[in-house]
Formats: C-alpha cells, structure tokens, sequence
C-alpha cells in the first residue's frame, strides 16, 4: 500500500525544512531520477527530445537533459522561455554542454519527455499547446511525463507511456479520466526516502500484494465454519446467480437466494429460500433487484451490502449503518449523493471530482462506500484507498454482480466492511486479469473462474 497525496507542495518545504534539502538540490534529484529511469531503458546514442515549459518543471527537464547529454541524442524543445529563477539557471548550465535547441517539433524522435507544465497546471490550453501534443501523441516513440502529463484537465493530454512522480504519487493521475494518459505510474525520490519525505495521508493506493485471500487453515472444518450469506433474487435472478456462484467461488460455505417464488433449471449450488434464513452471517440486495420490495428487518444485526437498484431507492438511508458496504457505479452514485442531501449532480461532475466527492459521501454514511470505476474507490470516515488494476474488460454487464458476490462472501466469512471491500475490489480486478482472451470477451463466468486462480 503506498500514499497518494492531493499535493505536494507541503511535502517539498517541509522537506526543506527538516531535511535541509534545498529547492535546487531537490530539483537535481528529480533531474536524477529521469535520467536513471531513461538510462536504464533506451540505448546508448537513443534520440531524445524533451518539451519544456518555462517553469520549475521544465527546469526539472533542463537539469535532465544536461545529465543525459554525451550518452545519448539530447535536444530540448522550448515551448515558452525560461521564467522561474531555476529554470534560468537549469537552462544556462544546460547551454554550457551545447546540447541542441530546436524551435519546431522534429518529425521523430525515440523518446519524448514532457516537462511542460507539471503539477501545478489548471485551466484551458491554448491551440498551439493543444496541437502539439496532438503531434507527439500521434508519433509511436516513449512517452515520458514528468510529474503529471501535460493538459491533463483538457481534452488533449499528452499520452504517456511513464509518469515519473517526484517525491510522491498525485491524487490526480488516479482520477478515472487520467487512466488513459498517465500510463505506467512511477514514483521517483528526492534525496531522501519516501518513508522520510512522505507525512501523514488520507489516501491509500491498493497493491496486489495487500491482497489476503480467503484461505482455510483450520482441517478440521465444515460448511457452517465458512459462513451463510443470502442474495437477494429480483427480477433479473440472473444478477443474483452470478453473485450467489461468486460468492461460492470466493470461500462463502453456503449461499441462498431469497426468493419470491421457486427459481427452476437453476444452478445446484445455490440453495433458494422464501425466507430469511435463521443462521445467515451476511446478505447483499439491489443485483437485478427491479421492482420487488426488501424488508429492512433483513438488514438488522447483520453485515450487508447495497447495490444496483436500491442505490436509487429513497429507503437507503434507513439502512444508513456502519455494517453496510454500498456499491454504486457513477451514475447510481449520482443517485445517492441526492438522497443523502448532496444536491443533484451531474455524472460529469462527478467524474471530474470522484475523489473529492467520494470523500463528502463517506463522511456522511456510516458504512463503505465502493465507488466502481476505471480506478475504484473504496471509502470510510474520509479515509480513501484506491485499487488501479481493473481493466477495460471489466466494462460488461454482470462484472458489477460478481464484485458484489466476491465482497459479500467475505462479509458471510467474519471480515470487517471495509476489509471485505478492500480484499472483494482487488481480488475482482485482478481476477480479470487471469482472463487470456481478447480483453472485450470477458465475462462473468470468466471472472469467476479467475478467483481460483489468485
């Protein structure tokens, strides 16, 4: 698990502070870690091409440039002059190497490293900036950023293939709409330790290593040993089938369908029930749900989890509990930010701010909130963690209904709500990743069939 901070600003005075680093000296490291990402990845006599803003961090690309230069094919393209204090002194050291300045984009170049902006960019771009990146991202090189691509809140980021962070990991390249421009994520030092640099954080990155599977190591065991959860079956029971198999296939020692009436030519595994069974240990609703009414008596003294269709349902709030896990796409969270009085908001908005609003809801509701996404967040009291291996193939109808059966298993088996969120998300992403089909075939059975193989 790493930290992700909103900005680091802070980090770097006090790292001034504390650690006697100068700006300058802090700058240099950054310089060091590019140049040592680069060196350990291109060939010798690599064609180089960095873009520089005439800020600190295209000072951070002259100091590059100039470590980099002899070994490899350096030029450096100047989209603005220098104007910072160290981007003038970066760039006058660079000049005593007589490495080459252009004044247009070549036609190619091996590798292109974008120090334009940094993390400290906001607003609109202008059309020249927005043409060039255009240019670049069409050419088949390396993409470096560093810091935080280039443009990265306009319609025309640049694309990287590696984004090189200084001193700390940005919440902003963890945003769902930064998936496709911020690549390979890469935390570069300073001149001391991350675990000295860093302070404290409110936001968590999830790894594959902080995965704990639901492991038996008791032989001497049962069924019962392993938990009772209870789907509840709508009118699409499909929903509820393939969380009920995945609930089975991630440890849960028996899973029920509530139903209302019998469910014929159904899978054998799952056992169905009329009522709410006596010795149940989690129950998970709103999966292809429809129409069909829950009894909040269901949800007293038990673990739970919310999804789908109830996430619209103005009775959530009476099931506002700290036992819950709730389990919202954007827009079903659109939805919910309006029933716990958030005001209407658009999805856009919400995409452009998942974590600040993820953040509000969970200070309000009293359990876990998933946020499902193209980085899901999971969320409690304000604290944050987010979990960036799903792919792509998880955009599929029934995805959505297997992540609620892997969580509420875990919930059925004694872990806390936000340990079977956190372990429930990882174990779901990385399950698609055990799929080695073309990645817009997967489906849910595939995902399940993954979880044996984590």
């Amino acid at each position: 698990m790493q930290k992700i901070f909103n900005a680091t600003d802070i980090l770097d005075r006090r790292a001034r502070e504390k650690f006697l680093l100068s700006e300058e000296i802090l700058m240099e490291n950054a310089a060091r870690g590019i140049a040592e990402f680069i060196k350990a990845r291109a060939a010798k006599g690599a064609d180089i091409l960095f873009l520089c803003g005439g800020g600190n961090n295209g000072a951070d690309g002259f100091a590059a440039a100039r470590m980099l230069a002899g070994r490899f094919s350096v030029s450096v393209f100047c989209l603005y002059p220098p104007k910072s204090p160290l981007a003038k002194l970066q760039f006058s050291r660079l000049q005593t190497l007589n490495v080459k300045t252009v004044q247009s984009l070549p036609k190619s170049a091996d590798i292109y490293i974008d120090c334009i902006m940094g993390s400290g960019q906001k607003g609109a771009i202008d059309n020249d900036l927005a043409k060039l990146l255009l240019a670049v991202n069409a050419q088949k090189s390396v993409k470096i950023a560093c810091d935080i691509p280039t443009a990265i809140y306009s319609p025309t980021p640049f694309k990287a293939d590696f984004t090189l962070c200084m001193g700390a990991l940005k919440t902003v390249l963890f945003e769902d709409f930064a998936k496709d421009f911020a690549g390979e994520i890469i935390c570069c030092d300073l001149g001391v330790d991350r675990s000295g640099f860093e302070d404290k954080a409110d936001i968590f990155l999830l790894e594959k290593s902080d995965l704990v599977l639901p492991m038996r190591e008791r032989k001497n065991s049962n069924k019962g040993d392993f938990g009772h959860l209870v789907v509840v079956s709508g009118g699409k029971e499909g929903a509820s089938a393939l969380s009920g198999l995945s609930a089975l296939g991630f440890g849960a020692g028996l899973v029920s369908l509530l139903v209302k009436e019998k469910i014929f030519k159904f899978n054998p595994s799952l056992m169905q029930t009329f009522s709410m069974p006596p010795k149940a240990t989690a129950i998970i609703a709103g999966m292809g749900l429809g129409k069909r009414e829950i009894d909040l008596s269901w949800f007293e003294n038990i673990p739970f989890l919310i999804d789908a269709d109830l996430c619209h349902d103005i009775k959530i709030k009476k099931l506002n509990s700290p036992d819950c896990v709730i389990t919202p796409h954007v827009k079903e969270f659109a939805s919910l930010l309006d029933i716990f009085g958030f005001g209407a908001q658009s999805v856009e908005e919400i995409r452009q701010k998942r974590f600040f609003w993820a953040r509000e809801f969970s200070l309000k509701f009293k359990g876990v909130l998933v946020l499902k996404g193209a980085n899901t967040i999971i969320a409690q009291n304000g604290i944050l963690y987010v979990c960036p291996l799903g792919s792509q193939a998880l955009a599929k109808g029934g995805s959505g209904d297997v992540l609620a059966g892997v969580i509420g298993a875990l919930l059925a088996q004694g872990r806390s709500p936000l340990d079977a969120a956190a372990n429930g998300v990882l174990a779901h992403a990385l399950a698609s990743l055990k799929f080695e089909g073309n990645n817009y075939a997967l489906t849910p059975e595939d995902l399940i069939e993954g979880l044996k193989w984590l």
